[in-house]
């Protein structure tokens, strides 16, 4: 009877064993019950792949990596998938890690290749990585997040310029300030003294524009005909006095008529300084009427 009990416990324990495997194995995504083929890839970045992950041709899942190991020799990592659905390719196909979703998981694409010899288990496949959307939009944003920076320190050193010069404005307006208000009472004296004078300005203005009115109604063609007969009687005079024609071109070339004149002024100076110094000799005037002669 206890012998009996001790082999159904046993028998039970395995049972639940056999249940527990299937179920970590099934909640792993293997499938017990097919035939499993093993395919390997090597790779110099898994990019985050891991165990478990499915493997899919165009998108329908065919297996799954089973195991990930690294090899000492050329420092690589080496994928094992476990084929589970019974497909034909062959050793030109492509073990290709890509982008499964868009929070970056990682999964392997079974990229089937024509060839002329079918891959068997065992057999090692290459392997690559796609540039997926999380790579893009990765580089992108490497790219963006270093113009950036780049924005950023701009934006400083604009920052520490503008407050540079805002000290600097601060300390010239405090250093100059009774100037500066100075300069405001003398703007604000001449705007004053502007709006006072503006009707001086107006009447000037108006001023301006009768004389202005006046110029443009004299006949300037007029005035110029009478510059040019004014101008051709002087020139005919001008003739006649170098061909020593007239009264005036004698008394200027003939030395005789000149001297004759200087002689006659000079007559008229000696006349004159004479009635000055003896008036009474040329004019007699008597208080009664006689004078000095008329008595003798």
């Amino acid at each position: 009877m206890k012998k009996s009990n001790d082999l159904l416990i046993g028998v039970f324990t395995i049972i639940l064993l056999i249940v527990l495997y299937w179920g970590i194995s099934f909640l792993k995504g293997e499938n017990l019950f097919s035939s499993k083929r093993f395919f390997y890839a090597s790779y110099e970045n898994v990019d985050g792949l891991t165990i478990s992950r499915p493997v899919t041709i165009n998108g329908f899942r065919v297996g799954q990596v089973s195991s990930i190991d690294f090899n000492q020799h050329n420092a690589s990592l080496i994928v094992q998938i476990a084929i589970e659905e019974d497909v034909v390719f062959s050793t030109n196909s492509v073990l290709e890690i890509y982008d499964s979703d868009i929070m970056g998981s990682k999964s392997l694409e079974l990229k089937m290749i024509p060839g002329d010899i079918n891959a068997v288990t065992g057999d090692t496949l290459l392997g690559t990585i796609a540039t997926g959307l999380t790579s893009e939009v990765t580089e992108q944003f490497g790219s963006m997040k270093v113009g950036l920076d780049q924005l950023i320190i701009s934006f400083d050193k604009v920052l520490k310029e503008v407050k540079d010069l805002s000290s600097t404005a601060n300390r010239l307006l405090l250093s100059n300030e009774n100037q500066i208000s100075r300069s405001i009472e003398n703007i604000e004296q001449i705007s004053n003294v502007v709006e006072l004078r503006s009707k001086n300005i107006d009447n000037l203005i108006l001023n301006l524009s009768n004389i202005s009115d006046s110029i443009s109604a004299i006949d300037f063609v007029s005035f110029s005909k009478n510059v040019m007969s004014i101008s051709s009687e002087l020139n005919s005079l001008l003739l006649n006095i170098q061909k020593s024609e007239g009264s005036l071109s004698k008394i200027v070339y003939e030395d005789s008529i000149y001297n004759q004149l200087k002689y006659l002024l000079r007559d008229m100076d000696d006349l004159i300084i004479d009635i000055k110094e003896n008036p009474k000799k040329y004019i007699n005037i008597s208080v009664f009427g006689n004078d000095k002669n008329s008595k003798k």
